[in-house]
């Protein structure tokens, strides 16, 4: 394969991990405040989430 092919591939290939790593941090990033209940706001906007806030029982 040229040279100058091979640049393109690796190109692609740069830019597609780039993008999946993006996606995936965004991903972690609700989920993971989703779990924490960091906001009640976020978990009610998942479908079908239902909201347990222990924080106040004895």
């Amino acid at each position: 394969m040229p040279q100058k092919n091979r640049s393109h591939v690796n190109d692609a290939w740069n830019a597609s991990v780039i993008a999946l790593v993006i996606v995936l941090a965004g991903l972690l990033y609700v989920f993971g405040a989703a779990m924490s209940g960091d906001s009640i706001h976020l978990t009610e906007s998942i479908r079908g989430a239902e909201v347990f806030d222990t924080r106040n029982l004895p």
